[in-house]
């Protein structure tokens, strides 16, 4: 995996090698679907970004592997939202192999708020990749799964 974010699994083990666990779990649940989401939290002059791989196992719960980074705050919030957009992306590039992906991101897809500005940019570059999009409201995998991990 070439992302330098360190994920960890629902019992909090570091998890060395991100591409190699979700292939076993694949094959342990080959009805399995995989979401990728991301959000991001600004405190204080940084942002700390984190990046959900929920493995889920239909009929039977969710299962995620999680990881986050504190960066330097961007000028802009719209530079933090793209960011949460590029992060998933990357992540989801070192598995894209493996089985279909749903990229959730933390943009809400209704005019009339604010991240909208960024919906229709966001979905286009994920889509772009070959992956499936959502945004708020229906970006789960963002809103429960990534939220939780930037608190």
């Amino acid at each position: 995996m070439t992302s330098k974010m360190v994920f960890k699994d629902n019992a909090g083990r570091k998890v060395t090698d991100v591409r190699a666990f979700v292939e076993r779990w694949l094959a342990d649940h080959p009805k399995g679907r995989i979401f990728i989401g991301a959000d991001s939290k600004v405190k204080g002059e940084y942002v700390k970004y984190a990046i959900v791989i929920c493995l889920w196992d239909v009929g039977k719960g969710v299962s995620e592997l999680f990881a986050h980074t504190m960066l330097p705050k961007p000028a802009d919030s719209f530079s933090r939202l793209w960011n949460e957009v590029t992060k998933a992306v990357e992540i989801a590039e070192c598995i894209k192999d493996l089985a279909r992906i749903e990229i959730h991101v933390d943009i809400n897809s209704k005019p009339g708020y604010r991240s909208y500005q960024l919906y229709d940019a966001s979905m286009g570059f994920i889509k772009s990749f070959g992956y499936e999009a959502a945004g708020k409201p229906f970006a789960w995998a963002a809103s429960c799964g990534a939220n939780r991990h930037c608190q």
